[in-house]
């Protein structure tokens, strides 16, 4: 008989939980980090600290909860204010999102350049989806994407890496002046070990 697996009580337990799924000397398998995020989003609970679910100002907040020390996999909180959406960008690894509260409008879209101009990126759209309370999603390696959250209500959701996203470098993307800069997201600090549970 299959044992039912204990609920998360906190993002910290969630990420030793991601931890420890780890193949050793590997970082964590995005299927499998989709499942657990999928069985910590069942709880009924409001399990993430409220510290984590804070936007006083700006447009998104993103709170790092967690960074491997081999940098094969990190976790942040994402708050999005209402109406307007991320800038475009890559992760450089794969993701899995999961929406905490709120629902959310993503938007993939597929490079249709070969990347040999410097600072320029033709982007076309791919696909969009509606991502429900409770939804559990990979983004590829190499998907360039942009969340929004809807019905304007802000948006709270869980984002896991392959990478240490606080130190990846990434790139953000204007579809219609075509252009590619760095991008430099503010992290809302890059210490976990000092936050709330």
């Amino acid at each position: 008989m299959a044992q039912e697996a204990a609920t998360v009580t906190s993002i910290h337990d969630l990420a030793d939980r991601i931890r420890d799924a780890s193949a050793p000397g590997a970082g964590p398998d995005p299927e499998r980090v989709r499942d657990l995020l999928r069985e910590a989003l069942d709880a009924p609970a409001d399990w993430i600290h409220p510290a984590y679910q804070q936007l006083v100002e700006g447009e998104y907040a993103l709170y790092p909860v967690y960074r491997a020390e081999d940098g094969r996999c990190s976790m942040l909180v994402v708050v999005l204010r209402p109406g307007i959406p991320l800038p475009v960008h890559n992760h450089g690894s794969w993701a899995v999102i999961g929406v905490y509260k709120g629902r959310e409008h993503e938007t993939w879209f597929r490079r249709v350049d070969d990347g040999s101009v410097p600072g320029r990126a033709q982007l076309e759209v791919d696909q969009t989806f509606i991502n429900e309370r409770g939804t559990a999603s990979v983004v590829p390696d190499g998907r360039i994407h942009t969340v929004e959250a809807m019905d304007g209500q802000q948006a709270v959701s869980i984002h896991v890496y392959g990478t240490d996203i606080v130190s990846q470098q990434r790139s953000e993307f204007d579809p219609v002046t075509g252009t590619e800069r760095v991008f430099r997201p503010p992290f809302a600090g890059s210490d976990a070990a000092n936050k709330p549970g």
